[in-house]
Order: C-alpha cells, then sequence, then structure tokens
C-alpha cells in the first residue's frame, strides 16, 4: 500500500461527506424561507430527528476520544463512566416533556428565554449564555483539536492538523450559517446515526486485533495479577480525604465511589445545558420523549457506553499500541476506506455537537442579550445576519485557541459540564418545585458554579496569576467539581428558599405553575407507584454510581486472590465490569418506570394555549440603549487595562 492511500480514502469520504452535508443544508434553507424559522426550525423538527440529534449529541466525539482513553489509562476504577447511559437520560425524563409544554406556552424558543420570562432573571440568562460558550468554544474545541490530529497523524502528515482544522471548521461554519437549527437537525440526524455505527464497527474491530473476547479476558487477568495494575479493576474507597490532583498523593488512585458519583453528575449536565433545551423547544411535539430517553439512550446509547466503548478502552488497556489511536493505524493498514471512513463518522459526531453550541451560544449573544440591552428596534433579518456572524467569529476563536491557547481551551472544556448541571435546580423550581424561589435559584446557580470555577483548574490557575494560592487542588476529597458545585447549589437553594417569600412569584410564573398542576397531576397509579419509584431510583444510585460501588469490587469475583494469571472472575470478565452490566440493566427498567409508569415523559394529549401576558405600555428605550453601549465600551477597556497591567505586574 503506498503511502498516499490513506490520505486518498480520507479524503474521498470527506469530500462525499461535505457535499451530503452541505445538500442537507441547502434542503433547510429552502425551507426556512425568508429567515424567520433559521433559529429554531419553525419548532417542526420531527420527534425521530430530535431523538436522533440528542443522542448523537450527548455521546459527540467524548466516548470514542475521551472516554476509551479513560479506560485505557485508569482501567475499571471510574465506573461511572460505565453508567453515562442512563445517567444522560435521567435529566431527560425529569424535564423534557414538561419543558416542551412549558416552550408551548411561553412561546419561548430558548433556555435563557424561558429564564428571563419565568424568574426575570439576567443573571440567570448570562449564565446559560456562559455555559453554551464553554460548549461551543471549549468542550467542542478541545475534540475538534485531538481529531484534527489525530487525522494529520494518518494521513502521513501530509496536511498540517491547522489545515485539517481549518477545514472541518469551515464545512462547520456553511452549514450552520445556511440552513440554521433545520440544517443542524437534519444534518445531526446523519451526523447520529454515522457516530453511533462508528462506535459499534470500532468496538468490534477492538475485539478482532484482541483476539476475541477470551484472549482479551485472559489479558485482562494478567493485567489483575500484577500489582502495579491490580488496583485498576476496582474503586478505591468511598472517599479520600487528599487535597486534589497537584496538591496531594491518592492512597493507590484517586478513583473513589464519590468521584465516579460527581463525574455522573457530570455527564447528566449535556441534558440541563441550553444546547439540549434547544432542541427540546424547537422539536414539534413531545410524543417521543419518552421512547428516546428510555430505549434509545438508556438501553441502546447505555449498552453501546457499557460495551462497545468498554471493549475498545479495555484493548488499549491490554496493550498500549491497541489504544484508539493505534486501532485506527491498524484499520488503516488493513482496509484504508474503512479506517477513512470511522475517522469521518467520529468527525461528524464532533461537529453535531459543535454546530448545536455554536448556533445556541450565538443567538443568546445576540437575540438574548445584545437585541433588549442595545438595539431593541432590531428586525428579524438583520437579527438572523448579526448571528451568523457571530457564529463565524466564535468558530474563527475556536479554531484559534486550538493552536494558539490550548491549555486555555482545555481548562475551559473541563468547565462545559460541571458548570451545566448546575442548571437543575432553575429547571426543577420551573417544571417540578413551586417552592424554589427567585433569589434561591439565583444565588444556587451563583454559589455552585463559584464551587465548580474553585475545583477545575481555570478558577484556581487565575486566582494563583495574581498572587492567591489556594490549599487544594483538581477535585479535592477525590470530589468531582461538578459534585461540589450541586452540593453548594442544593444547600443554597434549600436554606434562601426557606427564608424568602414563596409566593413571591411573577404573573407569567404563576401561570405556568397553574398549567402544570392542572395538566400534569399524578394519576391514581403514579400515586401508588411514587414511593416504589423513588426508593428504588434512590437504591440504583447508591449502588450504581454512589457509595455502594465498593461492593462491585468483589460482588462478582476477587481481584486480589489470584488463581495462574489473573483473578477468579464469576462471569469471566472483572466484577467491577459486571456490576455496571448488572445496574444498566437495571437502570433500563428504573427509566422505563420513570418515564412511563409514573408518567413523566410519556405523551399527553392536551391543547396549549399560548399564555396571553396583560398589555403594558412599551417604553421608549433607546437613551438607556446608548448609555448602556457606552458603559460596556467602558467596562470593556477597564477590564482590557486590568488584565494588561496584571501581565505587565505579576509577568
Amino acid at each position: 500500500m503506498s503511502i498516499s492511500e490513506p490520505f486518498l480514502w480520507v479524503s474521498v469520504c470527506a469530500i462525499f461527506y461535505a457535499a451530503a452535508v452541505m445538500f442537507w443544508s441547502r434542503v433547510a434553507a429552502l425551507r426556512n424561507s425568508n429567515g424567520t424559522t433559521w433559529f429554531s426550525a419553525g419548532h417542526e423538527l420531527p420527534s425521530w430527528v430530535g431523538a436522533l440529534l440528542m443522542a448523537g449529541a450527548g455521546v459527540s466525539g467524548w466516548f470514542i476520544l475521551g472516554g476509551t482513553q479513560e479506560i485505557t489509562k485508569h482501567g475499571f476504577s471510574l465506573p461511572g463512566i460505565l453508567q453515562a447511559g442512563v445517567m444522560l437520560c435521567l435529566p431527560g425524563v425529569l424535564f423534557f416533556k414538561r419543558l416542551w409544554y412549558v416552550g408551548q406556552r411561553l412561546r419561548v424558543s430558548s433556555q435563557a428565554e424561558l429564564f428571563r420570562v419565568y424568574y426575570r432573571s439576567e443573571f440567570l440568562v448570562f449564565a446559560t449564555t456562559f455555559v453554551a460558550l464553554m460548549f461551543a468554544v471549549g468542550f467542542s474545541g478541545l475534540q475538534l483539536r485531538f481529531v484534527s490530529e489525530m487525522l494529520a497523524t494518518l494521513g502521513g502528515d501530509i496536511v498540517s492538523s491547522q489545515i485539517i482544522g481549518f477545514l472541518i471548521v469551515l464545512l462547520l461554519f456553511g452549514y450552520v450559517v445556511i440552513g440554521g437549527m433545520r440544517a443542524i437537525g437534519f444534518v445531526g440526524a446523519v451526523q447520529a446515526v454515522l457516530l453511533l455505527a462508528a462506535i459499534v464497527f470500532i468496538a468490534g474491530y477492538a475485539l478482532y486485533v484482541s483476539g476475541g473476547i477470551e484472549a482479551l479476558v485472559k489479558g485482562l487477568q494478567a493485567k489483575a495479577g500484577d500489582p502495579a495494575s491490580a488496583v485498576l479493576f476496582e474503586v478505591s474507597g468511598v472517599l479520600q480525604f487528599s487535597a486534589g490532583l497537584g496538591r496531594d498523593n491518592f492512597y493507590g488512585h484517586g478513583g473513589t465511589a464519590v468521584m465516579s458519583l460527581g463525574l455522573a453528575l457530570a455527564f447528566m449536565g449535556f441534558q440541563t445545558s441550553p444546547l439540549a433545551a434547544k432542541i427540546v423547544l424547537s422539536m414539534k411535539s413531545a410524543d417521543g420523549i419518552a421512547a428516546s430517553q428510555t430505549w434509545l439512550q438508556a438501553a441502546f446509547i447505555g449498552g453501546l457506553i457499557v460495551a462497545g466503548i468498554v471493549l475498545i478502552g479495555a484493548a488499549g488497556f491490554v496493550n498500549s499500541e491497541w489504544a484508539i489511536t493505534g486501532l485506527l493505524s491498524m484499520m488503516q493498514l488493513q482496509s484504508a476506506w474503512f479506517a477513512a471512513w470511522a475517522l469521518i463518522a467520529v468527525v461528524a459526531g464532533i461537529q453535531l455537537l459543535a454546530g448545536l453550541g455554536l448556533l445556541v451560544a450565538s443567538e443568546n449573544l445576540v437575540r438574548v442579550i445584545y437585541k433588549p440591552y442595545f438595539q431593541g428596534t432590531l428586525d428579524r433579518k438583520a437579527t438572523v445576519l448579526l448571528t451568523r456572524i457571530c457564529v463565524g467569529l466564535l468558530a474563527l476563536i475556536a479554531l484559534l485557541m486550538q493552536s494558539l491557547a490550548p491549555v486555555t481551551l482545555s481548562a475551559f472544556a473541563g468547565l462545559a459540564l460541571p458548570l451545566s448541571i448546575q442548571l437543575f435546580t432553575p429547571l426543577l423550581g420551573i417544571t417540578w418545585f413551586r417552592w424554589i424561589t427567585r433569589p434561591a435559584a439565583i444565588c444556587g446557580v451563583g454559589f455552585g458554579m463559584a464551587a465548580v470555577m474553585l475545583t477545575e483548574p481555570f478558577g484556581y490557575q487565575v486566582l494563583s496569576y495574581v498572587g492567591l494560592e489556594l490549599p487544594w487542588g483538581r477535585w479535592p476529597w477525590t470530589v468531582h467539581s461538578a459534585a461540589w458545585g450541586a452540593f453548594f447549589n442544593i444547600l443554597s437553594v434549600l436554606v434562601i428558599s426557606a427564608i424568602t417569600n414563596r409566593t413571591a412569584h411573577r404573573e407569567e410564573a404563576i401561570d405556568i405553575q397553574n398549567f402544570l398542576v392542572a395538566n400534569f397531576g399524578l394519576q391514581t397509579n403514579s400515586r401508588v407507584l411514587k414511593p416504589i419509584a423513588w426508593s428504588a431510583a434512590l437504591a440504583w444510585l447508591f449502588f450504581a454510581i454512589g457509595p455502594g460501588l465498593v461492593f462491585g469490587n468483589f460482588a462478582f469475583g476477587s481481584n486480589s486472590e489470584t488463581e495462574a494469571e489473573g483473578g477468579i472472575w464469576v462471569f469471566g470478565i472483572p466484577s467491577m465490569w459486571a456490576w455496571s452490566i448488572l445496574f444498566w440493566m437495571l437502570g433500563v427498567v428504573l427509566v422505563w418506570l420513570l418515564a412511563y409508569r409514573m408518567e413523566m415523559a410519556n405523551m399527553t394529549l392536551i391543547d396549549v394555549s399560548a399564555y396571553e401576558p396583560k398589555p403594558r405600555l412599551r417604553k421608549n428605550q433607546s437613551d438607556k440603549e446608548r448609555e448602556r453601549i457606552r458603559f460596556s465600551l467602558g467596562f470593556v477597556a477597564s477590564v482590557g487595562s486590568i488584565i494588561v497591567l496584571l501581565a505587565w505586574s505579576f509577568g
């Protein structure tokens, strides 16, 4: 095989993929007609498109790239990764059905608008926008950087990673700008199928390369028999009182049960994010939510993670040459066209999430922040134009950061999911718990995000830059930043809701509360099942991702007492892997119970009329808008001066 054959096949597959993407973006643009449906596809996305879009964006490229690497590096010491399929769908079961009906009632198309109408909180609007920016620039940008370097390496470095990254971002920019949310839906459905199929086939190839399941198990047994790697087959207790990564050493390793719990909470962050809310609010109906969350997300995606992703990662754990990059290199030698297709499929999955993030972040910046604050008379056409320009600017920033600021890009990527899960308390206040007050929701998100920042590299490095050294590093006490944030978030919400007026809601919030009570009150059978369902949910959380994980160390065999070369495993696979498979299956049953029997996500036939607010006299805001522009320019200049001064003072 000539040295240029892999590059040739990647180029051919990329051309076909780009042609298909641009075709569907053109179809979407024609359906958008005059651009009035550019932001939300006219709220006409079919349920099956929304389901595929949600599944593909939730998996994105992280599991095939990052998840497999975590297993390759840490073995089975972070079983929270293995339950990601179930954890990804739990917020969807809780929120999506009610969120869709609330969106129909209030006629909103984004999470930021929903928070503004219900809570009248600009802080929550800005927090939501910041989370969307972290997804668009950080989380997606880091994955694009990784896959660009991988493509350059596997293509024989004929084209540099910078040029490959530019071409990927250019295609991404093209279809998002042309077709908007409708193009993201149409193209995203294809991208999701490509990504999921690629994971299945790469997992099969990993099993083939490792010599079959028996040979792979023998390799794992050899690892279990080695004292240096035996600890990676189990969690290292419930909790370790360590100062965190970079500050202190761990006993054995940092993969405790509480660490897996926090990691699982971070996975839940995608479905509480403004990106997931955008998909839900753009759908034509809520009919398919229960089926998509139960059978596509929990059952299929969960099975794909607990089997496929684990197989790929375990192959690399047994032999470092069989890590994901090595597998694709070997695949190129045997079938260059197949490897090229798999690589393009991974790129497609990353573009799915990146395109959605760019649209949501740009819409928030222009339509939700800039227009109300600085130019209220902006018409729809000009708003779409400015949003398209913003999409291009954010894509350019993400591209430049891949080469010029990779460390900052990595720090931003680490913030996206932990920050996003902090939005679950205001969502709970809208959909379930009317006693969560406006001050409580705001303070909960604020304290939660602050806790995340202070337990992630971005936060403590910024403080260190100005001379403030924190006594802990990343994830102190082996508690993930998402869990630290959730703890302070919930604590703040409970305390502040208890001391503030629970009836002091605005008329829009009161209308939504009455609407939900009238249409979604628990039926008789749901009331009977309620204590059973929530007891089952708490038990599952305790044993699947919580302190009960320590039982998984030995429930299905021993890793410390070995016969011959490896451990004694009841089902022929590591005990923690078998434990995770068991609780994945129980998790699917739990999701089915909540979605269908508890009627949290199943189809409800009601006629939703739009909320009609009381007429208010619209004031001329032009003077205030000009004042805000002057203030913003002065603020930006002041911040820029402070940054320059700090850089000059501290180096």
